[in-house]
């Protein structure tokens, strides 16, 4: 019942904001939006083989090329990979996309998002998880990715090798694979922080390298307009303004 709740006050606050839900299609010939193995299948009547999506999004940008200005689905999305808490190969995801906005708006209207779907689903905005209180009706803390990972680690994500990093994995007892590289070894540095986060806050500035297609900050074009909301040690979505 609770689960309904949430996907009905979801569905509510992107209509009541001018938002169209379409359901865009599951069997595809080529898989995007993420970088994830997906599930492959056969049909029959056409001798092909398809690819359960990964993502949404695809196809709700080619809707934003169509002329529809706000678009959203709700619906499964298929991973090929490991079971964690945080991760099943099948889900429920949500995506929207909007046209003319930015990372700025973005958060903004998640912001607005969570208190809605919450004060719908449960009556309150206050709660425990794992042990720590957190409290949604405040205002959300902005931390920037470079600066946390450097007061951690003494790494700058920017100029520090591949070596570095990969003395910090070690450092702080994280794997370290023969395939590694920049990317996946500063994520690794930054998840270890993520999981002790209480929230809510909006990890910003991501790295360029980490997220290429992002438009880049003006500002500093080494990180790019990208935010993450991160409650209870859990990134709870992703945004960017697109390129």
């Amino acid at each position: 019942v609770r689960r309904s709740k949430f996907w009905q006050a979801t569905r509510d606050f992107l209509n009541n904001n001018g938002f169209v839900e379409v359901n865009v299609p599951v069997l595809e010939h080529t898989t995007g939006g993420a970088d994830a193995t997906p599930f492959v299948t056969h049909m029959e009547a056409l001798d092909e083989d398809f690819y359960l999506r990964i993502s949404h999004e695809l196809p709700l940008k080619r809707l934003l090329g169509g002329g529809f200005e706000k678009v959203y689905d709700i619906g499964p999305r298929f991973r090929n990979e490991g079971y964690t808490d945080e991760h099943l190969p099948e889900h429920i995801a949500m995506e929207w996309y909007w046209a003319y906005a930015n990372w700025q708006d973005g958060m903004k209207f998640m912001e607005e998002m969570f208190k809605f779907t919450l004060e719908k689903t449960f009556g309150k905005l206050q709660f425990n998880l794992n042990g720590v209180d957190i409290d949604m009706s405040k205002s959300w803390e902005v931390w920037d990715y470079a600066t946390v990972v450097k007061n951690r680690y003494g790494i700058d994500v920017y100029e520090s090798s591949l070596d570095d990093i990969k003395q910090a994995l070690i450092a702080n007892k994280l794997e370290v694979k023969d395939t590694e590289n920049r990317a996946r070894s500063v994520d690794k540095l930054w998840k270890n922080i993520r999981k002790d986060v209480v929230g809510p806050i909006w990890l910003v500035n991501t790295p360029k390298f980490i997220s290429p297609l992002s438009k880049e900050n003006p500002n500093d074009p080494r990180s790019v307009q990208r935010f993450q909301p991160i409650i209870a040690g859990s990134e709870l979505g992703n945004g960017f303004s697109e390129l």
